[in-house]
């Protein structure tokens, strides 16, 4: 690998554009056979054109710990941000994790201050958004506009959502065109409309088992759908360097449905109705993600570079390698590796990525769109992924660090106006109690 200092310079070497796709808990264990299937085409065809490895994972698989790890390069101890929940300052109440509790910088920092634009959207623990040279879009949004029912978007919802998006107009390009497809999904009936593939059965419907279970499930497809009209809409308005975007569909079902996928390793039981209606939920959700990636890629072209990653794979109620309790529950579910593919110019063709972390994330995608790599970063540069020539062309240069100015100092995370809800949806997925 080519090293040369940067020095105070950290602006030439310009590299392509960049889309990081995220999906939360993709796993390798269900992928590869689906590939050989042939029901996830678009994720095959990147694999195949492109390098592909494990993504190491770090314990206790907390995601948005490890996507902060991913977003920055290095560990919760560093980058300080532990679990779902921090005790907030009145009464020490617990909320959700926000993203003034961030002790480092993260990739759209970074980029931001190194005249590069970086568009962000869903990505975890970006509540409140941050300013960035080009725009935001923060996990919570799609809660903020859907959780009271409203249609519409007067003054005082706009008050609410102004620390869910920078800047400020982006909420006027995307908040009609999410609101309207996540109702729109959530409120259809699944057996006839695009989840009816996933469902083995509809004869069911009046079980109460069974349709609180349907419309957990329509409600999972219609924020990845709703997250996926947002990328529409703001890749055609504003055309940045780096796109990072989030989708957490496929880790909420694998959460809510496994036990009917492998009813043995749950214990507790499932009716013979559920079990008929749901089995089939989880392979077939990978193929709507494979669909939502396939309609990602086409709004970039053949000149972007295609990083895909999860945060941690899924193993399910037996657990991660080396569980000891009985059912595994929450983050117990989750195993250490994930998934990384990079495709693209000046990508290696079929090429092995070997022992990758998600620490490396962040130090691969500097040295693609030619920024130094900093020192203080725990990951590395994952130069099996890149083409001789690329290295060849782009050497990769060092800094010390990128975290200038006065520090992190202390802070209380920052409440949002749907915090119960999603503090009750960590609860039913056994992520708290």
């Amino acid at each position: 690998m080519a090293l040369t200092e940067a020095g105070d310079d950290v602006t030439g070497g310009d590299g392509p554009r960049v889309l990081i796709v995220a999906v939360d808990g993709l796993d390798w264990g269900r992928l590869d056979r689906l590939i050989a299937e042939g029901r996830v085409p678009t994720i095959g065809r990147l694999r195949d054109e492109g390098a592909s490895g494990l993504l190491r994972s770090i314990y206790p698989f907390r995601s948005p710990s490890v996507w902060t790890s991913i977003a920055t390069g290095k560990t919760e101890e560093q980058h300080g941000v532990h679990d779902f929940l921090a005790p907030g300052r009145e009464d020490r109440v617990v909320v959700p994790t926000s993203s003034n509790m961030r002790r480092v910088k993260a990739f759209w920092q970074i980029l931001s201050e190194n005249d590069r634009s970086v568009g962000v959207i869903s990505w975890l623990v970006t509540w409140p958004a941050e300013t960035v040279s080009g725009y935001m879009v923060s996990w919570n949004l799609l809660r903020l506009l859907t959780h009271d029912g409203r249609s519409d978007i007067d003054d005082d919802m706009v008050q609410r959502l102004a620390q869910a998006v920078y800047p400020p107009s982006v909420l006027e390009e995307i908040g009609e065109v999410a609101t309207t497809t996540f109702r729109g999904l959530a409120s259809a009936d699944p057996a006839s409309s695009d989840l009816g593939s996933c469902l083995g059965t509809a004869a069911f419907l009046d079980d109460p088992e069974v349709e609180s279970l349907i419309t957990g499930l329509a409600r999972n497809y219609a924020g990845d759908v709703a997250t996926l009209d947002m990328v529409r809409r703001l890749s055609s308005a504003h055309e940045v360097d780096v796109t990072a975007v989030y989708f957490r569909g496929l880790d909420l079902n694998c959460h809510t449905y496994w036990r009917f996928m492998e009813p043995e390793s749950y214990q507790a039981g499932v009716s013979p109705e559920a079990l008929e209606t749901f089995a089939p939920v989880i392979e077939c959700y990978y193929a709507k993600i494979d669909s939502i990636v396939g309609e990602v890629l086409k709004l970039w072209d053949d000149d972007t570079v295609v990083v895909l990653c999860s945060d941690h794979g899924f193993a399910g109620h037996r657990g991660y390698a080396g569980f000891e309790g009985d059912v595994a529950m929450g983050t117990d579910m989750h195993r250490e590796d994930g998934v990384i593919i990079f495709s693209g110019p000046g990508i290696a063709v079929n090429g092995r990525i070997d022992g990758a972390s998600v620490l490396d994330v962040t130090p691969t995608l500097l040295a693609l769109v030619g920024l130094p790599v900093a020192r203080d970063m725990e990951g590395r540069v994952l130069t099996q992924a890149f083409d001789p020539s690329l290295l060849a062309e782009r050497p990769i240069r060092q800094i010390d660090t990128y975290e200038t100015g006065d520090g992190w100092t202390e802070q209380d995370p920052i409440p949002s106006p749907v915090d119960e809800e999603i503090i009750e949806t960590l609860r039913s997925l056994g992520y708290i109690k």
